[in-house]
């Protein structure tokens, strides 16, 4: 054998060699799936103190390096479920010990919110290593305090310094598009990161900005305005599961704010204000003139209302969102309403006044209970009494009649005294 030979035997021999130590020290040292999979529910575990029950995990290198986890759950009485979840890491950053996910996509999960509040305060400051560049996720179901489930799809994508550029939520399979949209869009004087906000609801819009800027105690602050256009009330609570009890188109200017260390805890605290007008708007499941007729025996159908106004405000509770309306005023024909309301936890406490007979007679009412079979504490025989007087002679007849009306069905608070004529 020549020298030449000898050495390019020598080369291919060696080579391999090299291979066959690397394929032995993979097969060796890269646990199998199921190994894995035990990894995952061990690391779950140890940085956020929940059991986790892992289907099965498979990956691979070659070809683009992928780790996917299938039928996981966490064991919590409303455990957290993902049907499918698939890492895309980049290999060459975790030479210097930074994990890099290209793209993390999520295809099917139940996350009930009573289940996020064991994950509080869990593994802070550990992410410093970690970057995610996309985060994309469908089929995802919310399952709110008061137990309703709603589904999401979306996507997230972040810069190199870890901040959200573009960010994008939707609910799939709408017949209306219904979406919220959130594109970067520069910095702010004072350092805050400013976002266009672009929204799409029940066949109207809203556009805004929003400002994401750092606390002195170096959380994280959100602050924004929206103008909604056109929104009709009733098919938008409809998209999220929920029953409105109005109909209408409703537009305004919004205000958003909150407060936190973490997205998580941004989303808890957020409090929305929006002073609102309803056009075309009616009140659903309440008939008032039927109610009047019948001294509220007979409630059933809708009540048109010529002009709705009132301030709404929203604020994310450990219990679920609370909703407060102030400044409310409805006009139907000879009544005119005027009250406050808060809803929260399914339950509705509610007050106000109405008038009619041109204001000279105030009849006071409350609404109070379940939201869906509410209790109504007003004096139908007094309303109804003002009504027939007014009719006959307005003014001392308005009064005489309220009067008459009030005794024959006294209201579950003290009636208020009429205004003299």
């Amino acid at each position: 054998m020549t020298p030449s030979r000898r050495r390019w035997t020598i080369a291919a021999a060696s080579l391999v060699a090299l291979v066959a130590a690397a394929w032995l020290a993979l097969v060796v040292l890269v646990p199998s799936d199921d190994e894995l999979a035990r990894r995952v529910e061990a690391e779950f575990e140890s940085r956020l103190g929940q059991k986790l029950v892992v289907g099965s995990v498979q990956w691979r290198l070659f070809g683009g390096a992928m780790v996917e986890v299938r039928d996981a759950h966490t064991m919590q009485p409303e455990p957290i479920r993902v049907r499918r979840l698939t890492v895309h890491p980049e290999l060459l950053p975790l030479l210097r010990r930074q994990v890099v996910i290209d793209r993390l996509e999520v295809d099917g999960a139940e996350v009930p919110r009573n289940a996020l509040a064991a994950y509080r305060g869990r593994d802070k400051g550990g992410q410093g290593s970690l970057l995610v560049r996309e985060v994309e996720f469908s089929d995802v179901t919310y399952i709110s305090y008061s137990g309703i489930p709603v589904v999401y799809a979306g996507e997230i994508r972040f810069g190199d310094d870890a901040m959200p550029q573009h960010l994008r939520i939707e609910r799939p399979e709408m017949a209306q598009p219904t979406s919220l949209e959130a594109t970067r869009d520069g910095t702010a004087e004072g350092g805050a990161h400013v976002y266009r906000l672009q929204l799409q609801a029940a066949g109207g819009s809203a556009q805004g900005m929003a400002r994401l800027s750092t606390t002195p105690e170096g959380g994280m602050r959100l602050q924004g305005e929206l103008e909604p256009r056109g929104v009709e009330v009733e098919s938008l609570l409809k998209a999220f599961n929920r029953r409105s009890p109005i109909s209408g188109l409703a537009s305004g200017k919004t205000e958003l704010s909150a407060e936190g260390d973490s997205y998580a805890e941004l989303f808890r605290s957020l409090h929305t204000r929006s002073v609102l007008r309803v056009e075309r708007a009616s009140i659903l499941r309440f008939n008032m003139e039927k109610a009047v007729k019948s001294l509220g025996e007979d409630r059933s159908g809708e009540t048109a209302l010529e002009s709705l106004n009132g301030v709404v405000d929203t604020q994310n509770t450990e219990q679920g969102m609370k909703t407060e309306f102030t400044q409310v005023r409805a006009v139907s024909g000879p009544y005119t309403a005027y009250g406050q309301a808060t809803l929260y936890r399914r339950q509705i406490d509610a007050e106000g006044k109405v008038e009619t007979g041109g204001g000279v007679v105030e009849v006071p009412f409350t609404v109070k209970g379940p939201t869906r079979e509410p209790e109504f504490g007003i004096a139908w025989g007094a309303i109804a009494g003002a009504v027939a007087g007014t009719a006959v002679l307005p003014g001392i007849g308005t009064v005489l009649g309220a009067k008459i009306g009030g005794v024959l069905s006294a209201p579950t608070k003290p009636q208020a005294e009429p205004k003299a004529p």
